[in-house]
């Protein structure tokens, strides 16, 4: 995956996490942010390993390893390649998935959240005046 599919699979991951919130954490950023960056789903930070639907991790990484966008993210943070890469393909791949939050903004992604569960409402109550 290049970095930029990183970006679109992990803010797809970050809308099944909110989905699953309840209305007052999504009211909470910080409180966000944390469950993000801990939730599997998102990061695999927990566990070391996320589940892709475009393949393991080894797969995955070819691309972004060589990503300058990634390796600029990646270096800004003053990490080593050696010591990540020691830790195999998975560790990248959580890496590229944290890194990855970066570009995402989360009071967008929550915003959107609401806006699915009014028109959720909105669609229930249709249908129920139908009946």
């Amino acid at each position: 995956m290049t970095y930029e599919q990183y970006i679109e699979e992990t803010n797809a991951n970050c809308m099944k996490v909110l989905s699953d919130c309840s209305a007052g954490e999504l009211l909470d950023l910080e409180h966000l942010r944390k469950i993000l960056w801990e939730d599997d789903r998102v990061t695999g930070v927990m566990s070391g390993y996320c589940t892709s639907v475009n393949g393991d991790a080894s797969e995955n990484i070819e691309d972004v390893l060589f990503d300058e966008n990634f390796l600029a993210d990646f270096n800004e943070r003053e990490m080593n390649m050696q010591e990540v890469m020691a830790y195999g393909a998975d560790a990248i791949d959580v890496v590229a998935r944290c890194l990855a939050l970066k570009h995402i903004s989360i009071l967008e992604l929550v915003e959107n959240e609401q806006k699915r569960r009014i028109e959720k409402s909105r669609q229930m109550r249709r249908n129920s005046a139908r009946v």
